[in-house]
């Protein structure tokens, strides 16, 4: 968007903080409508809704081609493209949950997510290629061209078969099942895994014995206080890449550097970002490495990078900068499923990662706005590359608070443990 970001400036004459909603209404609709598409999923399945998406963030584009002014881009980029970019990353992680248990789930989220990493290496310079081809109009309709894929690949995603041996090999049969539960024709087997009660049939499927609702799932949600401070940290942090990633290509330009080598710069920090999407889930087998130390890390590394980002005057410089600013902001994306499926757990998973996508999703939709308005008032990028140092310094301190308290709370869980029936033993 970085690239489409300076054509549209040159298309329409708009100032920067009004240009910027393009992408911010983009990025915010991408998570803002995370809360829906979680219900979505869960509702209809991963497949049902993995083609939907590939059909949304392909018309959108491909309608951008007839597009006559700002708001036409923010409607169908912004709204018709994000929306079905959400529905494709929720549906995305929700399958990885599906099909791997344990450790194995964090690394295939890691792996899962520098996906995107990879595109955007690329995508920067098939923009520009694109553009100069065929203008960018021509160059959003072979985009959605390309988002169409979607469609094929999200098709052949086929739900878990479960069945005992391969997807529950923990698999633990209560002890008090007397003979008259089981027949011959329809035998049924009253388990125990993960804290949880199957009903096991002739069919192999496993099938939970009670569904909680919705509101069930929010009740418990509100309670988790760690989660809720999480979601704070998070809306401190993407929201500040975001805004960040809109200028970069032209702040790098103001630094004297000429086009060719802002776009080399934008695939370093790309290179850093794939990178850094698959640290976090390697880190999971780190001993005694906290969830939620992990975004801390990341953060911490970020702040730095732009600060320096602000000082430094070599290209050797900028391009060291550029590659940790990338690994912080792919070990953050990353960080956004793998952290909160730790924190509140498969079951309540979709809408755990709706409602934190759609808080940061409205926090995104301002920042691009608010990064511009500072460019315009101060005619400098200073004021906004502090501001995200700024608030990436708070995420960090609510990190750690929140990880202070979530051991907090496992070491009196082991010291004060409960019975079946929820009583302090």
């Amino acid at each position: 968007m970085s690239v489409l970001n300076t054509e549209f400036l040159r298309a329409f004459g708009k100032s920067k903080a009004e240009t910027a909603l393009v992408q911010s209404v983009t990025a915010g609709m991408l998570l803002n409508a995370g809360f829906p598409c979680g219900q979505f999923v869960n509702k209809f399945g991963v497949r049902k809704m993995g083609i939907c998406a590939g059909f949304l963030a392909s018309i959108g584009l491909i309608l951008s081609f007839l597009a006559t002014s700002i708001p036409y881009l923010i409607t169908s980029v912004g709204v018709v493209t994000g929306f079905g970019l959400s529905l494709g990353f929720v549906s995305i992680t929700t399958s990885v949950g599906e099909h791997f248990h344990g450790k194995a789930r964090f690394v295939a989220l890691s792996f899962v997510s520098s996906g995107s990493g990879c595109g955007a290496m690329v995508f920067p310079f098939l923009l520009d290629y694109l553009i100069k081809m065929y203008g960018w109009r021509g160059c959003l309709l072979i985009v959605g061209g390309l988002m169409a894929n979607m469609i094929c690949f999200t098709a052949i995603c086929k739900p878990p078969s479960p069945s005992i041996q391969q997807n529950f090999p923990r698999l633990l049969v209560n002890d008090d099942i007397n003979s008259s539960q089981q027949t011959p024709h329809n035998q049924q087997i009253v388990c125990s895994y993960e804290n949880k009660t199957f009903t096991v049939n002739n069919t192999s499927y496993v099938t939970p014995n009670q569904e909680h609702s919705f509101i069930a799932k929010l009740k418990v949600l509100t309670g988790n206080y760690t989660f809720i401070l999480f979601i704070v940290a998070v809306c401190c942090t993407l929201p500040a890449y975001d805004a960040t990633l809109i200028y970069l290509i032209e702040f790098l330009k103001t630094k004297s550097f000429a086009d060719k080598d802002a776009l080399l710069l934008y695939f370093f920090m790309n290179v850093g970002n794939t990178t850094g999407r698959l640290v976090p889930g390697l880190c999971k087998h780190i001993p005694h490495m906290g969830a939620l130390i992990i975004p801390a890390l990341f953060t911490s590394l970020s702040c730095l990078s732009v600060v320096g980002l602000l000082e430094a005057s070599s290209y050797y410089q900028h391009v060291l900068l550029m590659c940790c600013f990338g690994v912080s902001m792919g070990g953050n994306v990353t960080v956004l499923s793998m952290t909160t499926m730790k924190l509140v757990g498969l079951a309540n998973y979709s809408v755990g990662v709706g409602i934190l996508m759609t808080l940061v999703g409205l926090c995104c939709m301002c920042s691009g706005a608010i990064s511009g308005g500072l460019f315009d008032i101060t005619g400098s990028y200073m004021a906004s590359f502090y501001g995200v140092a700024a608030c990436h310094g708070v995420a960090v301190f609510l990190y750690i608070i929140a990880a202070s308290m979530r051991k907090y709370k496992a070491a009196n869980t082991k010291e004060y443990p409960s019975s079946a029936n929820g009583e302090l033993l």
